[in-house]
């Protein structure tokens, strides 16, 4: 009866085990795809940024035609209609840059959340594959013990 106990408390961690190691592979999955989604969202921002630097360029340069441009009356709203929109488009691109820079700290946080739960996973993988040795030994020890009281109740 105690060996029936054994071989089923065995039998569980051993599910349990190989449990902890399908999640732990999940985890791990997952946490290389938030990788891959982290470096495409940085890559945005990259482009992103230098989009922004181009469109400060060129809002610089047409604050610069502005200073030096001509001083017909056309032009110059030519010009501040140029410098409004690009200015409207450098707060899009700022704005975008900022969603993009917190969606990408979110998954990074995210992603260090899976890391430090796969790591508890091995942990507990480590303990059950521990406790599933003693209890082999224990077990292997009785088994042994068992047969040989048997032996000797035969011999008698």
């Amino acid at each position: 009866q105690k060996l029936e106990k054994l071989r089923i408390e065995s039998e569980g961690n051993f599910a349990r085990a190989e449990k902890a190691e399908a999640d732990v592979k999940e985890l791990k999955a997952e946490v290389a795809r938030k990788d891959t989604e982290v470096q495409n969202l940085n890559n945005k921002i990259k482009l992103l940024q230098m989009d922004l630097e181009r469109t400060e360029k060129r809002v610089e340069e047409v604050k610069v035609k502005k200073a030096e441009g001509d001083k017909e009356e056309s032009q110059i709203e030519v010009l501040t209609r140029k410098v409004q929109m690009l200015e409207h488009s450098l707060e899009e691109k700022e704005k975008g840059w900022r969603e993009a820079t917190d969606k990408a700290r979110a998954l990074e946080v995210h992603s260090e959340h899976h890391e430090r739960k796969a790591k508890q996973i091995d942990s507990e993988k480590t303990d059950l594959e521990k406790k599933y040795e003693d209890l082999t030994a224990k077990y292997n020890a009785v088994k042994a013990e068992l047969e040989a009281t048997l032996k000797s109740l035969e011999d008698l």
